[in-house]
């Protein structure tokens, strides 16, 4: 609830959502010029109005923006007190009651999202200016201010505090877990990289020895035999290579998932077989080209990956789908590769996980696995109703290094 003004629109978010928060924004945004003209003095009204606008953007900066917008605005508002207590021309009604609830509010975020240092400097100058909002009314309102205010603030203040420290709580309990699953993932990667590309080195081997014997027993193998032979070496152990590179490039990553290389087109059916038992239909069409001439495995595996991803996100966020549709076909051109489409008929806008700071889980790690080979992933709504994914990988991929 603390962050969620901070929350930007980025394109995750579906129209309806961006309607509510500028709506939200502009109620907010009125109720402070309101309040502002409530003063019947347009320089503190004018002052009014920025102190509360600055006070608010303290609850929508980025977090990386938290300590400059939250100290301009507690030091303003602080300056607008002082200044109008001096002023005959105070507001009788609302003092500036939006700029008051904004500064509550950003003790918790600055204890959520600030320094050991920074967190109780900025939270305890938000408590203390807070309550002088309130002395900006007429001299005769400070019985009742001092009556029902000094409660009500010493009770926020020990609030906001104990809810920032019980998010940031949670904050770091999720990050541990999430690097705890991290790297399990890349344990278990690295116990499966020797068996995968031992598979593709045992091939190399296997041909070599079978030359080696012939050229022993005195029957060394002709020109093309010799070149046919040599040409299977050459494709296994480029097959190894790429595929060795790709995953090791990915695990290197800090945040990014292994790609596992477990699934291939092969298992697609079963796949698909059994999501449509715990779900709706889904159908699957599969490029026969790609069972006569099939990708190398690391690719089939993420095209694996990706279809199962896709099916499990139609069974969380898609309740009314009736049909999914699953296509796999290989494309043409100067760069080849395997584009897969799936697609479901899902009624009105779902929402999608990609929370802010949950990199690695989601259509965010699917992402990075598809960019790790060079690929490129775009999930959103379809024409007409239903949500479709479409990525596609291309049949030479070969992740970069990771950074060393």
């Amino acid at each position: 609830m603390i962050d969620l003004l901070a929350r930007r629109s980025t394109g995750t978010w579906s129209l309806p959502r961006r309607a509510a928060a500028g709506a939200g924004g502009a109620v907010v945004l009125a109720v402070i010029v309101t309040e502002g003209l409530d003063t019947g003095f347009w320089p503190t009204g004018v002052a009014t109005v920025v102190s509360g606008v600055l006070a608010v953007a303290g609850l929508v900066v980025p977090a990386r923006w938290l300590w400059r917008a939250g100290t301009a605005a507690v030091v303003l508002s602080c300056a607008l007190s002082v200044l109008t207590m001096r002023l005959s021309q105070r507001p009788e009604h609302i003092p500036g009651l939006v700029e008051m609830g904004a500064l509550l509010l950003l003790m918790p975020r600055a204890v959520r999202h600030l320094g050991v240092v920074r967190a109780p400097v900025l939270a305890a100058g938000a408590w203390l200016t807070a309550p002088l909002v309130l002395l900006r009314l007429p001299g005769y309102e400070y019985g009742k201010v001092s009556a029902y205010g000094v409660p009500f603030f010493a009770l926020a203040g020990v609030s906001m505090v104990l809810l920032g420290l019980y998010v940031r709580l949670l904050d770091g309990a999720r990050e541990r877990e999430r690097e705890h699953h991290l790297q399990a993932q890349r344990l278990e990667y690295a116990r499966e990289l020797h068996d995968f590309v031992g598979h593709h080195i045992t091939a190399v081997a296997a041909q070599t020895k079978a030359l080696r014997f012939l050229a022993a027993t005195g029957q060394p193998p002709g020109a093309r035999q010799l070149d046919a032979a040599l040409a299977r070496i050459e494709s296994a152990g480029a097959e190894a290579l790429g595929a060795m590179r790709a995953m090791v490039g990915v695990m290197r990553r800090h945040q990014g998932p292994p790609v596992r290389p477990v699934h291939g087109l092969d298992d697609l059916r079963t796949l698909v077989a059994t999501a449509a038992g715990a779900g709706p239909a889904v159908t699957l069409t599969v490029d026969p080209t790609l069972a006569v001439d099939p990708p190398p495995d690391h690719v089939g595996a993420v095209v694996h990956r990706v279809v199962q991803e896709s099916l499990t996100n139609v069974r969380k966020h898609a309740a009314g789908a009736t049909a999914v549709s699953v296509d796999v076909r290989r494309t043409g051109g100067s760069a080849p590769g395997v584009a897969v489409c799936v697609s479901d008929d899902a009624p009105g806008a779902r929402r999608r996980p990609a929370p802010a700071g949950h990199r690695g889980v989601g259509l965010t790690g699917l992402g990075e696995r598809v960019a790790a080979l060079g690929g490129k992933l775009q999930a959103g709504p379809r024409p007409g109703p239903g949500w479709q994914l479409h990525a596609e990988i291309p049949l030479a991929a070969v992740a970069p290094p990771g950074p060393g």
